[in-house]
């Protein structure tokens, strides 16, 4: 049975995290699945919506550690824990079209980097984010690497040191993620922002998710340039 439904509604596809039972803590066939999905986007996708059933929406990575007395060199265990999410957030990060969170209960390590991934990350007022690996001696750098560019180095430190739980509207004011609504407004708000931007093209949606991916990394006189282009080219699609 698979513990990650994917299918295409319309002009978006749909990322159903289905592990309830184990708190929708994310397997590497997992990843693979949503990668896979991800790589072989149809070119009229106007958005990606990843969402989870059951009380969370992903509490975490299931185990990938060595058993106790395992032995393995450093290069052993970057390729077997340290690369495949790595690359999983890569996968996520390049998605060429908005990224849509839908997150309720908890969202804890790789579900919290998830959560931050996304270009609009929406949450109910009961969710908590949690960067929790200290507490088990884990070096968090994995999810660090996702959260370094979305948080303040304050906010960063401070949830990765502390390992505090977050709520939402907390979670909101750092900058973690971009709507919190009551717990049963989740679904009809997720519903409002995909249904947006389904009414847009496909080049609109692209152009404007390149420049917000780039614009921060490059000049003032880099990004006039960009915005420019990116307008000419997507409104020229309207009179072709």
């Amino acid at each position: 049975m698979s513990e990650v439904l994917i299918s295409t509604k319309g002009n978006v596809l749909e990322i159903i995290l289905d592990r309830p039972d184990k708190g929708n803590a994310l397997t590497p066939e997992m990843a693979e699945a949503i990668t896979a999905a991800l790589k072989s986007l149809s070119p009229e996708t106007r958005a990606v919506l990843m969402k989870a059933n059951g009380p969370d929406f992903c509490t975490g990575r299931s185990a990938a550690m060595p058993a106790p007395g395992t032995r393995a060199t450093a290069l052993d265990l970057r390729n077997a824990i340290s690369e495949p999410v790595l690359d999983f957030y890569e996968v996520l990060r390049e998605i060429p079209v908005p990224f849509i969170t839908a997150v309720q209960g908890k969202a804890a390590g790789v579900g919290c980097a998830i959560a931050a991934l996304a270009d609009v990350a929406i949450a109910s007022d009961t969710a908590t984010f949690q960067v929790p690996e200290m507490n088990h001696d884990i070096a968090p750098t994995l999810v660090l690497n996702a959260l370094a560019d979305r948080i303040s180095r304050a906010a960063l430190a401070r949830m990765v040191f502390t390992r505090d739980v977050i709520p939402a509207a907390e979670a909101k004011v750092l900058g973690l993620i971009a709507i919190t609504v009551p717990a049963d407004g989740l679904e009809a708000e997720v519903a409002r922002v995909v249904g947006q931007l389904e009414k847009n093209s496909v080049p609109t949606v692209r152009g404007i998710k390149a420049f917000i991916s780039m614009s921060p990394e490059t000049s003032s006189a880099s990004r006039k340039e960009l915005a420019a282009l990116i307008n000419c080219v997507a409104t020229a699609e309207k009179f072709r």
